[in-house]
């Protein structure tokens, strides 16, 4: 197949007018796609130099977040309209926690989810440990011990603005990455519980899902998760 023609299948299903402005979604190169033709590609969070992708006979990287760099390799980018969309990125981490979604958070972009549950906070958090694949978690505890309404954005959502928005949806619960020293101070004053599963596994149920959906028009789809972009050294006083 043509990566025209498989680009044009994805953006049916996956519109780039979805994405947020200024949000490089696309390809990206290099080549020409009405050349290019795809037997195999790689979905992947984001892109790294190849030696460290650990790939052969890939025709395509299909990569969530925008290049940082240009590739030898042909690449398009699925980002913000992947999270916006019906079926996307946020849909499949509330579906990978078995909770219910309710509603759009932000109505503004479309981004996040609002969900329901009935839950303790303990019993929310060992669901989310046994649920998605994360070395750790981050909390701020809440006031509420029992957990009915839940927001969920896959991947950079912990931020003041965000946490303030869950707390006036009436959030118990708010679950995403990249929680900040000033998020976890806003979350404690307004009393609702964040939890920070980390960037990187709150994207991962919605790259396999990703990648079936690129299994879907014909094409090898292979997820390479590739984990964090950072090494964790333990410290232990001699």
């Amino acid at each position: 197949m043509l990566a025209s023609e498989l680009f044009e299948m994805i953006e049916r299903e996956v519109p780039k007018e979805l994405a947020l402005n200024n949000d490089p979604v696309g390809f990206s190169g290099p080549g020409d796609p009405d050349e290019i033709e795809v037997k195999k590609a790689v979905v992947v969070l984001d892109l790294v130099p190849k030696a460290s992708l650990g790939i052969s006979e890939v025709d395509l990287i299909v990569c969530h977040h925008p290049p940082l760099f240009c590739s030898s390799i042909p690449t398009y980018v699925i980002h913000s309209n992947w999270d916006v969309v019906q079926g996307g990125a946020n849909d499949a981490l509330a579906e990978s926690l078995n909770i219910n979604v309710l509603d759009i958070f932000d109505e503004k972009t479309g981004i996040g989810r609002i969900c329901s549950t009935e839950n303790s906070l303990d019993g929310f958090i060992k669901d989310v440990m046994e649920s998605i694949s994360v070395d750790y978690l981050r909390i701020v505890k809440g006031r509420k011990e029992l957990i009915e309404k839940v927001v969920v954005v896959s991947g950079f959502g912990l931020n003041p603005e965000y946490i303030k928005l869950a707390y006036e949806k009436g959030a118990d619960l708010y679950l995403s990455g990249d929680l900040t020293h000033p998020g976890a101070v806003l979350a404690r004053k307004l009393g609702i519980s964040v939890v920070d599963a980390t960037h990187h596994a709150t994207e991962v149920p919605g790259l396999f899902k990703l990648c079936q959906l690129i299994s879907e028009f014909g094409i090898i789809a292979e997820f390479n998760n590739l984990g964090m972009p950072w090494d964790t050294y333990p410290y232990a006083k001699i």
